[in-house]
């Protein structure tokens, strides 16, 4: 748990899956309007957010103002591909961040970033990962204040 000027950041639970629902809805509006060849807005049933909760090897945390949640991060432990070629690593992986747009440029995602890397460093992972798309500037620029450098591209060829 983490409460900084009435902002508290804590691991979700199953009493947050309805507003998670919600949030993740608005996600996915943000995302088909960066990407619509690849993102679609879609709907949140709860299954997705429950099955985080539920499972072990993943978190996600949630920002809350006055017990509203304006925000989360979906974390998940992975590794490296098991290549003789590929230095072996276990990583974490960040799935999802969303802030609700009127609570942005407030710190809560650098809070929830900070949250990541506590939640990395108590697994002994050796960095965090994630992708970004492409069109998505502000995701971009954000991350790189954070100091997230890029390690590769993904291109694609649309038949």
């Amino acid at each position: 748990m983490d409460n900084r000027n009435g902002l508290l950041i804590r691991i979700a639970d199953m009493n947050d899956i309805k507003s998670l629902s919600r949030l993740y809805e608005e996600f996915f509006k943000y995302n088909s309007s960066q990407q619509p060849f690849s993102c679609a807005e879609a709907e949140e049933n709860g299954d997705y957010p429950q099955s985080v909760i539920e499972g072990t090897t993943g978190d996600i945390f949630v920002s809350e103002i006055d017990n509203v949640i304006v925000g989360f991060i979906h974390l998940e432990e992975d590794k490296t591909d098991p290549f003789p070629c590929v230095v072996q690593r276990k990583f974490t992986r960040i799935i999802d961040l969303y802030i609700k747009p009127e609570y942005r440029k407030n710190g809560i995602g650098k809070l929830l970033i900070e949250k990541a890397k506590e939640w990395s460093v108590n697994r002994k992972h050796d960095y965090l990962e994630l992708m970004v798309l492409d069109n998505n500037e502000i995701g971009k620029n954000f991350y790189k204040k954070e100091n997230f450098v890029t390690t590769s591209n993904t291109m694609r060829y649309i038949l």
